[in-house]
This record gives structure tokens, sequence and C-alpha cells, in this order.
């Protein structure tokens, strides 16, 4: 019953706060206008939208597979990316801020001058952003099923009610500073379960009950190669993907940037070893019977942990961290994915649409896309990170390279932008179904991309098409 009444108070807030922040403006609505004053909101913010429920759920559950390889690799890898990230924040954001850029499509299209660059990215996140959603609504569903005791159906609706209030209502503003409370929760939850799982199996005395080959590096559940590849391309996300990016381009100024990137690595540090590190610990605390049905299932492993061992009441507080990882995640990714489609597509499809116009079907879009995006994860086989894994990694990849490329190489020119996007593509979809699967995909991608990129830029002119920079001005 405390599960209920807690979610309960947990949607009134959300939709008190989507309500106060209400935008009317398109600009306000996408990147609000550019007035987030405060580092920690922008910081945890952005580190609750990257962790989804991909990562409460699977990310948790995955090291009951994996072993202590996934725990080491994915937390060194988290934070190594978060860190660097944070490094080229400023740049990012004050590339945004000369080019008027309210979207990545659209940054990128005039850093190239490349607007069949700004189309082809716009689809290429399309897909792969609805593939990510079917993910996530995967593991709401099983979040719900789990910890409220409902079918897994209902567990989508409740999702897609909720994130669907304060995307509609409030866009960027609300989902900032509902990922901020959202990202609280879930480093608390992390915590929870790490502190309960060590509690039950005897503080440090949990290892000597976990098996040699769940703590060996060599590898001996899952190769280390994949672990590594999948580690590598879920957090090469950190450095470019849209749906984080666009909360760099809401800072008021480099300011909030620069101390934005003391709040989100250590969020990230904290929470990513927490969380990578329940699996393993589970081995400590339950016998190989009562883990046996999660080997093939790993993804359910959380709720079980947290009802299993928790106080009566206190699963609420997992309830409310795993959900507060999905929807802060669901949200910005649908406002991208939105955007792609509504500012990126039909803006160059139709350049006289009005601001108000382009508004109002960003919001009727968006809930479309969240519809369509629930109903496609109502059967789906797949395990979650691996899901993940392979539509997050092709829009960092499809991203990350131009942009980088973009902020320190002025030689990049449209053709090898769009050459680049291609290649990036194509290889990794074809690696995915064709080739060996100890290399992961994306590390494919990323190099086949890169010199698709640089190649074809050293041969071709710039566009005549590029935007100069508009002036910075004065900052305050």
């Amino acid at each position: 019953m405390l599960n209920q009444i807690l979610l309960v108070a947990y949607v009134a807030v959300i939709v008190i706060l989507s309500i106060k922040l209400r935008q009317g403006t398109f600009s306000g609505f996408v990147i609000s206008d550019r007035n987030i004053m405060y580092p920690a909101v922008i910081g945890i913010a952005f580190t609750a939208a990257y962790f989804s429920a991909a990562s409460f759920l699977g990310g948790g559950g995955y090291g009951l597979i994996a072993g202590f390889p996934w725990v080491i690799w994915a937390t060194f890898m988290h934070v190594a990316f978060a860190c660097i990230a944070w490094l080229i924040a400023p740049r990012i954001w004050a590339m945004a801020k000369s080019y008027d850029a309210k979207t990545v499509p659209q940054l990128l299209e005039r850093r190239y001058g490349s607007p069949s660059g700004r189309i082809l990215l716009a689809m290429i996140m399309l897909v792969m952003y609805t593939v990510y959603l079917i993910a996530i609504f995967k593991g709401c569903a099983h979040l719900f099923e789990g910890l409220l005791g409902i079918p897994y159906v209902q567990g989508l609706l409740i999702a897609v009610v909720i994130v669907t209030i304060y995307y509609a209502i409030g866009g960027l503003p609300a989902i900032l500073w509902i990922s901020f409370i959202q990202g609280i929760i879930m480093v608390g939850g992390a915590i929870l379960l790490y502190a309960t799982l060590l509690y039950n199996g005897g503080g440090t005395e949990i290892w000597a009950n976990i098996p040699a080959a769940v703590t060996s590096m060599s590898g001996d559940l899952v190769p280390w190669q994949k672990t590594v590849g999948t580690a590598f391309s879920i957090s090469l996300g950190l450095l470019a993907l849209p749906d984080l990016l666009i909360m760099i381009f809401s800072a008021k100024d480099k300011r909030v940037v620069r101390f934005a990137g003391i709040y989100g690595p250590l969020a990230i540090s904290i929470y990513a070893f927490c969380i990578f590190s329940i699996g393993i610990l589970a081995y400590g605390v339950f016998s190989p019977e009562e883990l046996a049905p999660f080997i093939k299932s790993p993804d359910t492993l959380i709720p079980f942990v947290a009802t299993s061992l928790l106080p009566p009441g206190f699963d609420a507080i997992i309830l409310l961290a795993a959900i507060s990882a999905a929807m802060s995640t669901i949200s910005a990714i649908v406002l991208v994915t939105t955007t792609a489609l509504t500012a990126d597509t039909l803006r160059f499809l139709r350049p006289e649409i009005p601001d108000d116009r382009v508004l109002i079907l960003t919001r009727v879009v968006g809930v479309l896309i969240i519809a369509i995006s629930a109903l496609m994860a109502r059967n789906v086989p797949e395990l979650i990170v691996p899901l993940v894994s392979l539509s997050m990694g092709v829009i960092a990849c499809c991203v990350f390279i131009p942009l980088i490329f973009g902020l320190y190489w002025d030689r990049g020119t449209s053709k090898g932008f769009v050459s680049g996007l291609v290649a990036t593509f194509a290889s990794i979809v074809l690696w995915h179904f064709y080739a060996n699967s100890m290399i992961h995909p994306v590390m494919i991608g990323l190099v086949v991309g890169t010199v698709a990129y640089v190649g074809v830029s050293m041969f071709t002119q710039p566009s005549t098409l590029l935007q100069s920079p508009q002036p910075e001005g004065r900052q305050k």
C-alpha cells in the first residue's frame, strides 16, 4: 500500500512542477531559453537523464551473468567518459550559443553548412531513439510488475501516463528540474541497495561467498571483450547523446557549465559503482537456486533483491529510484526525438512554419512517440543492456565524430559530415548482424566513421553554406 501512496504523491509533485514550469515558446520548451543558472540542477539532471531504467534494472542485473569485469569496466568507463564530457562541455555550450542552435542536428548543420546532414542525423535519431525507448519502457514495466505486483501491460500504461504529463506540459525546464530531483532519488536508491546487500552478506565477508568465476577478471562468465565493448559503447553516450547535450545548451553561461562539471561526474561515479555491483553481490546473499531464474532474465533481479531484503515499506524507495531513472531518460529522449521530426525535418521542408505551430506539433508528436514506443515494448525478447548498448551506441557514434572534430578541427566539410554519418550507421548495422560478435559494433562504427569523415573532408572543400558564428556577447 505504501508503494502505491508514494507513487501517487510522486505523480502529484510532477504535475505541480510541470504546470509551474510550463513554457509558451518553442525556445523555452526545448532549451529553456538558455536561462538555467544552477550548476547542480544541470549536473545531476544530466546524470539522471543518462542513467535510465536500463541502468537500474539491466545494468544492476547484468553483473549476475557478466561478473566482476562488468563492475570494473562499466564503472571505470562511465567515470572516465563523464570527466571528459564535462571538460569539453564549455566548448559545446559556446558553439551552440554562437550558432543559436536549439537542437543537435541544427548545431551540426550550421557548423558544416549541411542541410542534408541535418535531415540524415534526425532520421537516425528517430529510428534508434525509438529502439532505445522500447528498452526503457520494458524496464519500467518489469519494475512496476515486480514492486507493485501488477501485470506487465498495466506497468507500461502507468509509465506512459507519468512521462506524458511532464513532457507535454513543461518541456525541458520541467525535465531538468524533475530530473534533478529524480537524480538525487536514484543515487540514494543505489546506495541503499548496495548497503543492504553488504549488510545481509556480512559486510566484507560477502566476498567469501561469491564464486571465483564471478569475481575473476578473465571473463569466465562472459568474454571480457564483449564486456569491454558493451561498457564502452554505452559510456560513449556521455560525450554525444543529444538528450544530454541539450541540457548543456540550456545553461545561462560558461560558469554554470564549468561548475556542473563537478556535480555530474561525482553523481555518476557513486551511482555507477553501487548499481553495477548489485549483480555480483547477490551471489553472496542468495543461494544458486534462488538466483537461477534470474540468470535467464537478469532484468528482473533488482525488484527481487528489493522486496526480499528491505524492510516493509523501504522497497518504495527503490521503486521511486527506478521510476526516476526511467522517467528522466524517457522524457529527455522524447524531446530530442520529437524535435528531430518537427524542428529539424518539418522546418527543413517548410521553413515558413511559425514557432507556435512547431511548439504544438512538438507536444503532440511527442505524445504519439511515447504511445508507439510503449506499444512496441509489449513483447521485447532482448535483454535490456544489449539493446540499449546498440541503440545508444549508434546515436553516440553518429554525433560524436562530427561534434568532436567540429570543435577541434576546422577542416571538416559537409561531405565529410554526411559520409561519416552513412559510414558509421552502415558499419555498425552490418557488423552487428554479420560479423564477429566478440568486437562490439560501435567500436567498428567509430573507426570506420572517423576514417570516412576525415578522408572525405581532406579531399573536398568546405561548403559555401557554412554560417559564421554569431557574436556571443559579453558574459556577466
